[in-house]
């Protein structure tokens, strides 16, 4: 059913990107996160294969994106890959509009005004109550983007309105002055 998948593309308002090292936090994240609009989650173990889908998918900038961003990644042989400060600045080049919170362990917390001047939302401790804060900011950013969502809807029906009128009225008048 290739037309159900559109559909629910559609009325995807909210996706939400989780890029951790961690399988566990990813499960954690991927299980707890709740709206109450509808959302779209997507996983990736590291930071390469988030900028490649980045890079290669095309991301409706009428939707609210989130991306969950960690700090320390690894490969097999235990070498330290692209970390969370990199994956952010390749994110903001990429595609700025995309929404960037960063999970901090107990020793990461040192860089949160860092990568907060990089454009990052916020910096949350992975702790007990990390997914009380990563819903509420999910929540808040939607409410920001809706909001500006609607005042450029708006606009663009006022201008459409305030077209009709003058051509409305441009045409009373050729009318009157060709009787």
């Amino acid at each position: 059913m290739a037309g159900m998948d559109t559909l629910d593309k559609i009325r995807r308002k909210i996706a939400i990107y989780i890029v951790d090292y961690s399988i566990e936090w990813s499960d954690i994240l991927f299980n707890g996160i709740e709206c109450s609009e509808p959302f779209y989650i997507k996983k990736f173990a590291n930071g390469e294969e988030f900028i490649n889908f980045l890079k290669n998918e095309k991301l409706s900038r009428r939707i609210t994106h989130v991306a969950l961003i960690g700090y320390t990644f690894y490969d097999e042989k235990n070498q330290t890959l692209m970390n969370g400060i990199e994956i952010l600045e390749s994110l903001k080049k990429i595609k700025p509009f995309v929404n960037a919170i960063m999970l901090a362990n107990e020793d990461e917390q040192e860089y949160g005004g860092y990568v907060k001047k990089l454009g990052a939302v916020a910096v949350i401790n992975k702790d007990d109550s990390a997914l009380l804060r990563i819903n509420n900011h999910i929540a808040l950013l939607f409410s920001k983007q809706a909001l500006a969502q609607r005042k450029k809807d708006f606009k663009i029906a006022l201008y459409i309105w305030i077209g009709t009128i003058i051509i409305t009225a441009s045409y009373l008048l050729i009318g009157y002055y060709l009787i």
